[in-house]
Order: C-alpha cells, then sequence, then structure tokens
C-alpha cells in the first residue's frame, strides 16, 4: 500500500510514522506491506509520478498550500484518500468541500491515528491465514480455520483450537479486526465464534461441533442466525 506523509516538521513526521508502525505491530500486521515517501513540500508531493493510495498532508506550507495540494489531488484521474494533519481547526469546513477524508489536529494521539487506520488502512489488507500470537512469550502461527472460538476473559484472551488452548495480552476486538474474516461471528460480547465448528443456534447459545456450547445474546439471536446461513450458502461446498 502506497502511502505518503507531507509535512515540513520533521519531528511530526516521525511521530506519525512510528503511530503507524505501532498500528500495524497492534493488529499484527508485516511493516513491508507499507510503503511510505515522505516529503517536506507540497510541490514534491505533486510532482511525485506515484500513485498514493493515502496522503497525510499538513495545510501551511511555504509555497503551494496543503489546501490547493489537495485540490488538484482531487482532480487527478486515481483520487487518493488525503487526511490533512494541523495545529489549527481553522481550514476543517474548507477541507471537506474538497473532498478530503479525514482532519487530524496535531499533536497527533494513538487513538486518532488508529481510526483512520482501521477505516482506511486495515481493510486493503487480505484476510490472514494464521493468527499471529505471542502465548507464554513464545510466538505462535495459528492457522485460522484450526481457530473454534476465541474467548475474552478480563484483558485476555484465549484462543480455542481442536488441540491446545492459546492465552494471549491482544484484546479480542483487535484479534477480530486482525482475522478480517467473514467466517467469524461476534454472538456475544466476550466470544468470537468460527461459524465452521457451528452444530446449531439455540435459543441462548451456539453449539459447537465438539458439543462445545457458547453463550448466545437473544437481542443478536436473529442477526446472527442470518449470518450463519448466509455463511452455509457462501461455504456449502467446505461442510
Amino acid at each position: 500500500m502506497f502511502i505518503s506523509v507531507c509535512d515540513p516538521h520533521s519531528a511530526d513526521v516521525k511521530q506519525l510514522i512510528g503511530l503507524l508502525a505501532t498500528c500495524m505491530k497492534k493488529y499484527l500486521l508485516d511493516d513491508s506491506l507499507l510503503d511510505i515517501d515522505i516529503f517536506s513540500t507540497t510541490d514534491e508531493l505533486l510532482a511525485s509520478q506515484k500513485d498514493y493510495t493515502l496522503i497525510f498532508l499538513g495545510i501551511l506550507f511555504n509555497g503551494t498550500s496543503g489546501l490547493e495540494a489537495a485540490r488538484q489531488l482531487k482532480s487527478r484521474r486515481k483520487q487518493p484518500i488525503i487526511i490533512f494533519t494541523t495545529i489549527s481547526p481553522d481550514h476543517c469546513l474548507e477541507s471537506y468541500d474538497l473532498g478530503v477524508e479525514g482532519y487530524i489536529l496535531k499533536p497527533v494521539t494513538k487513538e486518532r491515528l488508529e481510526k483512520i487506520f482501521t477505516r482506511y488502512i486495515l481493510p486493503a489488507f487480505p484476510p490472514t491465514n494464521t493468527l499471529n500470537i505471542y502465548s507464554n512469550r513464545l510466538l505462535f502461527h495459528i492457522p485460522v480455520r484450526e481457530i473454534r472460538y476465541i474467548e475474552s476473559i478480563g484483558r485476555k484472551c484465549i484462543v480455542h483450537t481442536a488441540n491446545q488452548a492459546y492465552e494471549t495480552n491482544l484484546a479480542l476486538n483487535s484479534i477480530e479486526q486482525t482475522l478480517n474474516s467473514t467466517c467469524f461471528v461476534r454472538c456475544y460480547r466476550s466470544y468470537l465464534v468460527n461459524m465452521y465448528y457451528i452444530e446449531a443456534v439455540l435459543d441462548s447459545e451456539i453449539r459447537l461441533v465438539n458439543g462445545e456450547r457458547i453463550p448466545l445474546t437473544l437481542r443478536k439471536r436473529s442477526s446472527i442466525i442470518q449470518i450463519y446461513n448466509e455463511y452455509l450458502i457462501t461455504h456449502s461446498a467446505e461442510k
């Protein structure tokens, strides 16, 4: 994925790239999946021939402003996603008139950047074939197909397979987004179930093929049944 950071302040650029790396690590993604170019002026950015998917763009520059640069970038055949990064909210309304997708005030925080990351960067990566987690200080590469369900207990999660249970410090939301898979359903706030192993959806629980039972939120039962039925239609050849 081609990303550009265009900002005249090197310290801000360094911080933003560091936050991107933190997000990549949190969602268990290889840093090499991001190809990041850095520009200190908009004129250098506009002169580049590369088609960037996403651009983090400052507003105040000597020379062409970030607003004018965004206008020109949005007029191209392949329009990038543009996120303004600036110390002032003064140009917020004008930026949206340009079709800019985001506006982050400096200093950029982990929380603000992660929202951009999960909305515009994470979906660009295909579902992973393995869930890579640290358990008891050891790195495991668990084939996604072998995961029956994932259970959240306090600040930890337990990944259940047929042969072993792996305890990890990753949050369930983080694991769910990392998997990025249509084979899993959130049937309860603390459970993520692989639908491949579902035998039946009952009134207040889900029964797995090995007899284990997972709690089911009653108010979500109808939507989960619909999701499961759609899964069965799509993956009928696998069952």
